[in-house]
């Protein structure tokens, strides 16, 4: 059951089938995509940025067998690692050593050398594996720890060298007959563990079970969701705020967490056909509901830390995509496509308004790629201040070209996005650094109603309605 859970909500992150490659554009893309020298087309699954090193990204990903129209994991028949240690301009990659039928739960690098692993294979045997030579080579830690080798390792965790922990699903202990989470804590890079108490971790529920893969730590914060198997939805939310020593909860109903800092996240909650973001500012004790992102499947989405955007991927079709990079700036009430639909991403995880990564999807056509966030800092060009500026339209209403003057008092570069009122992208144009720019949208092509254009600068931005004849 425990492992049917993780792929039934597995299932609303990621389909488990390989994907088509979309047509290469050149069109200002968000994402800069780079070739790991593996031997494999793969799927990444997991992402995660180094704490206190943006520079460092370690990604895990599995090979899917394209045959089976299926979620079943068996088919899946290698884990791969991938990683970066200069920021997303060079990465690597291998293997990383489980059973049979291995799948995926998490991956947390601490350095470039050093990095844990977590997961199971079709003989139902968890693992929790560490490298500390870059990947060359993985070793299988607490061995004798887990109650049993059925207990799914939901993830591991380290902070540094020595500090971290590893969670696994609801469990008895000689002392407790009742199953509570299985939460171990090192102090010693892993050479010795001690369970938390059942004193430290709220009671479980019938049926309830954590989600592989889907945690979220920043600073000594630790979160992760469960699930109840038995109706299939989101419970609760478990934290610690103290590395994992002690633990409370609170009845937040979501998952896929993504936490911009201590105190704002955003999870979301599938409720077909749109995906309900939840939302909270006093680090989860209260969620919200923001509008539901709509318009097709939500294939990733983030908090990015210090301007509080939401930027999210969407798919019209696991096939071939687009996959649109959708923006919000006010937490939702709108939405702006900023990408060119070309990149087939997923797990995207941000350190800061311009610096993020991200993995790809299977493709049957190309070697698996990682992406570099290439594009403008999601803040300041996409600030959410007024820009100061004097922007003329020309014709306005027109039918065939629209002529953009815009005039500030200093010198700035500027983004122009034009875009339709359901917020998708129809084209991008950036001027450099001027005091008197220009710039010109053929229309003629587009079906006459309304639009928007949205001037962009270091200052802030404005939007102009745009009337096509």
């Amino acid at each position: 059951m425990k492992f049917i859970t993780h792929l039934l909500s597995s299932a609303l992150k990621c389909a488990l089938l390989a994907f088509a490659l979309l047509p290469s554009t050149d069109l200002q893309a968000q994402w800069q995509p780079y070739t790991p020298v593996i031997s494999d087309t793969v799927g990444t699954y997991d992402l995660r940025i180094a704490q206190g090193n943006n520079q460092i990204a370690w990604s895990i990903a599995m090979k899917y067998d394209a045959t089976p129209v299926s979620y079943d994991p068996f088919y899946i028949d290698s884990i791969y690692y991938l990683k970066t240690a200069d920021g997303g301009n060079t990465w690597s990659g291998g293997t990383i050593p489980m059973g049979p039928g291995p799948y995926a739960s998490n991956i947390c690098p601490v350095s470039n050398n050093t990095a844990w692993a977590s997961g199971i294979d079709s003989n139902f045997a968890s693992y929790v594996l560490r490298t500390t030579d870059g990947g060359a080579t993985w070793t299988r830690q607490l061995e004798e720890g887990f109650t049993s080798h059925l207990v799914y390792r939901l993830f591991v965790h380290f902070w540094d060298d020595q500090n971290g922990i590893a969670v696994g699903d609801p469990a008895a202990s000689d002392t407790h007959p009742d199953p509570f989470y299985e939460i171990y804590r090192t102090s010693d890079g892993g050479q010795n563990w001690s369970r938390v108490s059942s004193d430290d971790v709220p009671a479980t529920p019938p049926n309830e079970y954590g989600v592989g893969g889907d945690y979220f730590v920043t600073g000594n914060h630790v979160w992760f969701p469960t699930f109840d198997a038995t109706v299939n939805v989101w419970t609760r939310l478990l934290h610690s705020a103290d590395r994992g020593a002690t633990w409370t909860t609170t009845f937040a109903q979501t998952g896929n967490l993504s936490f911009a800092d201590s105190l704002h996240a955003i999870g979301t909650v599938f409720n077909p056909p749109n995906y309900v973001i939840r939302y909270t500012d006093d680090g989860w004790v209260t969620w919200t509901n923001l509008p539901a992102i709509t318009g097709g499947d939500l294939t990733s989405i983030v908090l990015i830390p210090e301007s509080y955007y939401i930027l999210a991927v969407m798919r019209n079709s696991i096939v071939s995509g687009p996959f649109r990079n959708m923006l919000s700036k006010d937490l939702g009430q709108s939405w702006t496509e900023i990408g060119n639909g070309a990149e087939l991403i997923d797990n995207l995880q941000f350190a800061s308004p311009g610096i993020g990564y991200a993995g790809e999807w299977q493709s049957l056509e190309h070697p698996t790629r990682m992406y570099k966030y290439a594009g403008d800092p999601l803040v300041g060009l996409f600030s959410g201040l007024e820009l100061d500026a004097q922007v003329t339209l020309s014709p306005n209403p027109a039918s065939d070209l629209l002529q953009v003057q815009i005039e500030v008092a200093e010198p700035a570069a500027f983004v122009l996005l034009l875009n339709d009122m359901q917020g998708q992208l129809i084209e991008r144009k950036v001027l450099e650094k001027t005091a008197l720019g220009n710039a010109q949208f053929n229309i003629s092509q587009l079906p006459a109603g309304m639009y928007t254009l949205t001037v962009s600068s270091e200052k802030g931005h404005l939007t102009r309605p745009v009337s096509k004849q």
